[in-house]
């Protein structure tokens, strides 16, 4: 990021965060860093795990930033929520973001019951409350800066090239090779088989590297034409699409981006166009496998978690939870123990417990009623969780209005 544009980026995001009482920070989404140091949040070091790097949660929302018109709201792994709003170069590349945050969105004692300690808590407690309007609101007023910065709408900020060089390069050998009569040109099948591999495989360099040579192919095997480029590059998404999928990206939102791109395609009317175009798409498939996987799971827990606070009250099965994020009920079952330490009952139980306590201690309705309204199967079942995770019976904590001391 030029020294021009940085200055201009601390600048607005000063402003941002005074007027609003949150932290706005700057990002360098090239060197994957903060501009201005790390973001305001003393939950981030609840984060410092290999898999809960706080950079990846907010170069994620970033990158969604840059792909939906510069701008994405989003949760960190703790349950807190972020805006980004991305900033681009003169040629239209990303550079870096702001990212304003952490505050809590709608109520605040929804967010402390997906909390596992006081700690976290007493901290969550100190954060701004926004409503879903003005966190809204601050979206919109973060993109139409960072498109003044970056000199153009957000909206054309997404057809670029990430790596057209490498694919020209590729595109003049398999024509150098065509000319001299070496082989005929024939695209390789066999290699998106390869590349579907490495992409399960997680192996970054490798899959750029095939795509690169499988772009090339797609162009000088069609001969340039538009219209056999375009029925092999519908064929490459899909490929691309599935391996993504099986790696672990969001099957939901790849499945509704590709119905976008698929339409996309039709429109170009030059090969030109296509493949500035198609270079970013194919970028952006790599990133979501391999910069983001981890942060989407972290995401797709914690719909789980929320769906779960808004719903604690009906019956709530393993495999509703799973439909919901597009994941088979073991599988979510593996990640939501690995992201929580928790399993998904005792979560459930866990939330439970906290809704019956305050009907308990804030209302006259009967033991019975208060299991019925906190979803619990019948009253003994709720008397046995109740007590496994309180030390008493719900009877005894109402009777002691919730003031149990630890010897109790």
């Amino acid at each position: 990021m030029n020294q021009d544009l940085q200055e201009r980026c601390l600048k607005y995001s000063g402003h941002i965060g005074e007027l609003c009482g949150i932290s706005c920070a700057v990002m360098d989404t090239v060197a994957r860093s903060f501009v201005t140091g790390e973001i305001n949040c003393d939950l981030c070091r609840r984060c410092n795990h290999p898999k809960r790097d706080p950079i990846n949660t907010h170069l994620y929302g970033s990158n969604e930033a840059y792909r939906w018109n510069g701008r994405y709201i989003y949760y960190c792994p703790m349950g807190l929520v972020f805006v980004a709003s991305s900033v681009s170069d003169e040629r239209g590349l990303m550079t870096a973001s702001l990212v304003a945050g952490p505050m809590v969105m709608g109520e605040m004692q929804d967010t402390l019951y997906s909390l596992p300690s006081q700690e976290l808590k007493r901290l969550t407690q100190r954060l701004p409350v926004f409503s879903t309007r003005r966190v809204h609101d601050l979206a919109e007023i973060m993109a139409a800066i960072t498109s003044h910065f970056s000199g153009m709408p957000h909206s054309k900020m997404g057809n670029v090239v990430y790596e057209q060089e490498k694919i020209l390069n590729s595109i003049y050998q398999l024509r150098e090779k065509a000319g001299e009569g070496e082989e005929e040109c024939i695209y390789p099948i066999q290699f998106e088989r390869q590349l579907h591999q490495l992409i399960g495989q997680h192996d970054r360099e490798g899959s750029r590297r095939l795509l690169n040579e499988l772009l090339g192919y797609v162009f000088v095997s069609s001969e340039f034409d538009l219209r056999a480029v375009k029925a092999r590059v519908m064929e490459l998404i899909v490929v691309l699409s599935r391996a993504t999928i099986d790696a672990g990206a969001d099957q939901q939102e790849i499945l509704w981006s590709n119905a976008g791109y698929l339409a996309e395609v039709e429109r170009f009317q030059s090969v030109e166009d296509l493949s500035v175009w198609l270079t970013g798409v194919m970028n952006r498939f790599l990133s979501y496998t391999f910069d983001f996987t981890q942060v989407k799971h972290s995401d797709m827990v914690y719909k789980v978690m929320e769906y779960i606070n808004q719903n604690y009250s009906k019956k709530l099965s393993l495999q509703d939870l799973a439909d919901r994020v597009y994941l088979s009920r073991s599988y979510l079952s593996s990640l939501f123990k690995k992201e929580t330490g928790d399993s998904i009952t005792n979560y459930i139980n866990r939330v439970r417990v906290e809704k019956s306590k305050a009907l308990l201690v804030g209302s006259t309705v009967s033991l019975a009623e208060v299991a019925h309204l906190c979803g619990f199967e019948d009253q003994s079942y709720f008397t046995r969780v109740f007590k496994a995770k309180e030390g008493v019976s719900p009877k005894k904590f109402r009777d002691k209005r919730g003031n149990l001391s630890k010897d109790e």
